[in-house]
């Protein structure tokens, strides 16, 4: 299996590059799918010479899942073993014995990079202060040791947001944000989503790439409730090479049709990306425009402009 190198403007590489060379902590922002966390990966490890350590953050992630905790039942099981002991039990050295730290503790240990995935969907305050201290302060203090952690040298991070969509997210501290840089990756112009197919799948016909990009650039200006990502993109190229072989050069209407599962991830898109996908590939009007989808059966639609592209708005059922 080939190594997947990231494709990013090269400005963006470049100043990721740099960020990650000097030791400075900073955000990567952009929609889902645009290689955020394959970027940062990457090149942390092709810069440090180390796999970075990866933690995901969620609305339930609390603070034992970011500063790590005692095995509780582990230290009950063996408990016995302390009461038979005549000496004194210091529980400073027990809870060390015990103590299982979280993956920002253990990259802070070993100096490694440490990428925070998706911070604005913490659905705790009292997360920012901690991540505040690791990057401020390269320490932080573990409640279930009682003591701090100081970083050793390497310790970076790295942090992912996908700003799409306000839904489920918060903003992030101005204090928080004063400590960072912040660097956004945009979804790619065609050129650069061509090369990202192809840093995939090296093998596909450049011309199937380019005709599927086409079309899924095509789909993003329209009003869709699941606008495809580019690694949506790759899953497409991919489908259509393994159902119809490594040869196929320019993909059929009903080939593509076949394969839209690979980016058509909500009902409510599927007939207008049916019908989106038919009008592309029988022909690009001269206006270079996808012609506006039918009205849909049980009454009139409307045509809405918004965001660049048209779509037909549903009736309430």
């Amino acid at each position: 299996m080939h190594e997947i190198i990231p494709v990013l403007p090269t400005e963006k590489e470049e100043l990721m590059k740099f960020y990650i060379q000097q030791r400075i902590p900073f955000i990567l922002e952009g929609p889902p799918g645009t290689g955020k966390s394959l970027a940062a990966r990457y090149w942390s490890k092709e810069i440090t010479g180390s796999e970075a350590i990866k933690i995901d953050i969620t609305e339930d992630t609390e603070l034992m899942h970011v500063l790590g905790d005692i095995d509780w039942k582990r230290l009950l099981a063996e408990s016995h073993q302390v009461k038979e002991s005549e000496e004194t039990v210091d529980f400073t050295t027990l809870y060390e014995c015990y103590y299982v730290p979280s993956a920002a503790i253990t990259a802070m240990q070993q100096g490694l990079v440490l990428i925070v995935e998706e911070l604005d969907r913490c659905g705790r305050d009292t997360l920012f202060p901690v991540f505040f201290d690791m990057i401020e302060y390269k320490q932080t203090y573990v409640p279930a040791l009682q003591r701090e952690i100081k970083a050793e040298e390497g310790f970076n991070v790295i942090i992912t947001v996908n700003r799409d969509t306000d839904v489920g997210t918060v903003r992030l501290p101005d204090a928080f944000l004063r400590r960072l840089r912040r660097i956004f990756i945009p979804n790619p112009d065609f050129q650069t989503e061509v090369q990202i197919v192809l840093a995939n799948i090296p093998d596909a016909s450049e011309n199937l790439v380019e005709q599927i990009v086409r079309t899924v650039q095509n789909l993003r200006k329209l009003e869709l409730e699941h606008r495809p990502a580019p690694s949506e993109t790759v899953q497409w190229v991919s489908d259509l090479i393994n159902m119809f072989g490594p040869s196929l050069d320019k993909a059929t209407n009903q080939q593509l049709l076949l394969t839209l599962a690979a980016i058509c991830k909500d009902i409510e898109d599927e007939e207008f990306m049916l019908k989106a996908v038919g009008a592309t590939t029988a022909g690009k009007p001269k206006s270079g425009k996808i012609p506006p989808a039918p009205f849909t059966k049980g009454g009139e639609g409307k045509v809405n402009n918004k965001g660049g592209g048209r779509k037909v708005k549903r009736n309430a059922r």
